[in-house]
């Protein structure tokens, strides 16, 4: 019998939250953590960059 868990299903979707992030760190060449919320929507993502880039 299998003893799975929730655990692998939550640490990817932790993992992409983070990739995401480090993708939009590297506008400011990573010197700024960018704020990202769940779900990270490519509307969330785009105003991050926009934030970094001094636009918005």
């Amino acid at each position: 019998r299998s003893k799975a868990v929730g655990e692998p299903p939550f640490m990817l979707a932790v993992s992409v939250l983070e990739a995401i992030s480090m993708a939009v760190a590297s506008v400011a060449d990573y010197k700024v953590c960018p704020r990202l919320d769940a779900p990270a929507t490519p509307e969330c993502v785009l105003m991050a960059v926009e934030r970094l880039r001094g636009g918005a």
